[in-house]
């Protein structure tokens, strides 16, 4: 099977090409605008999304009310929060799930895009997707189609040939390692052709939920990861708890997606400081890490939306993606409040390759070798905040 993979790869990208161009070859003309279109095009995760905060507010500078309409196309994960931020006109939501294996999605998604009249089209993506970003691009018929010239860990070269011909520009991006904060940064300037500085992101909603967190005093405890390279041991959790619990008699709130609760239950099993199981949607969660003391997590969402809202975070980080999302930089003259710990190896930077071998939703080392003493002494100076 493996030796013919590469070939299974050129066919699907293909016959997804073939696809796309039956699905946009004649549709009716594009709908009239008073103002000029700038489709803004974001298909990745919600952390991705929380971190480009920084940058998408720019975008509403450099694209005024007055003259242009900006709709933001989004991963239908993290459009609720999206739709409460003030930086673009209209969002756009797609399942990014069904656009990829449901052709009428597809079909009707690319059309109504094609259909919106756009006269600009950007992708700040850095690592871009063929099968969805780049055939949005594609699908948007604009005057500008604009992208960042990208990484390949998503693509091929067969991927990379074909889309890079749909564009009219691609930003140029540095080859020296940089984190997604930066990268947003330098593809932001290389757009405007302004200077711009990274900035840690900022998230300010309205109120989303009747419970009344601010009236409780608590830390949050945040489990679930999307993937078992990123599970630090529920075992490593409970101890983290119990140690709280012993030194100030704190709750901790358990929290992640509905899937994550029987992970919560065996923690408070083996764990004997006072926990509850919050079970947020994503559209309360901000408002439930901004009002804890602090946040204890694996590397996921929640890490980047407590640091948006400057809640002090302590990340347990592996070292498939390190250093390209986490952990922060030092920006001068910025509060940094998102701490890592990690076990570092000489195979960090593996793009979730682990060269171990390991048991099904087996941890890698670089996880499961963070010790809780490690962890706790990031805690301590947090509890007598």
């Amino acid at each position: 099977m493996t030796l013919f993979k590469p070939y299974f790869v050129i066919i699907k990208s293909l016959l997804y090409f073939l696809f796309d161009s039956v699905a946009l070859w004649k549709t009716h003309s594009p709908q009239k605008n008073q103002l000029e279109v700038v489709l803004l095009i974001r298909q990745d995760a919600i952390g991705d999304f929380v971190m480009w905060l920084d940058t998408a507010k720019e975008y509403r500078k450099l694209y005024p009310p007055e003259k242009y309409k900006i709709i933001l196309v989004g991963n239908k994960i993290w459009c609720g929060l999206a739709k409460a931020l003030p930086y673009w006109d209209e969002v756009l939501v797609v399942d990014v799930k069904q656009f990829k294996t449901f052709p009428r999605y597809r079909w009707d998604l690319l059309r109504k895009i094609q259909n919106l009249g756009v006269q600009i089209a950007i992708q700040p993506t850095f690592s871009r997707e063929f099968y969805h970003g780049d055939s949005l691009v594609r699908a948007s018929n604009a005057l500008q189609k604009v992208s960042s010239v990208g990484d390949m860990s998503n693509r091929n070269w067969l991927k990379k040939t074909i889309s890079d011909g749909w564009h009219t520009e691609l930003i140029p991006t540095s080859t020296k390692m940089m984190t997604e904060l930066e990268r947003n940064a330098e593809f932001f300037q290389g757009l405007s052709a302004k200077p711009y500085q990274a900035n840690y992101p900022k998230l300010k909603l309205p109120r989303t939920t009747t419970r009344n967190w601010e009236k409780r005093e608590y830390y949050v405890l945040f489990p679930g990861v999307s993937t078992a390279l990123r599970q630090w041991p529920v075992e490593c959790f409970a101890e983290i708890a119990d140690r709280i619990y012993n030194q100030t008699g704190l709750t901790g709130i358990l929290d992640g997606v509905p899937s994550e609760k029987p992970l919560a239950e065996s923690i408070q099993s083996i764990s004997r400081a006072s926990l509850e199981w919050a079970g947020t949607l994503l559209d309360e969660l901000p408002q439930l890490l901004k009002y804890t003391k602090f946040l204890v997590s694996g590397e996921t969402s929640a890490v980047y939306i407590a640091a948006a809202v400057k809640t002090p975070v302590i990340c347990v980080l592996g070292g498939a993606y390190f250093g390209r999302f986490l952990p922060y930089p030092e920006l001068a003259g910025q509060e940094i409040v998102l701490e890592t710990v990690s076990y570092p190896m000489s195979c960090y930077g593996c793009n979730a390759k682990c060269v171990y071998p390991l048991q099904t939703n087996e941890p890698p080392p670089c996880v499961s070798k963070i010790s809780v003493d490690a962890v706790w002494e990031k805690v301590v100076p947090l509890l007598s905040n």
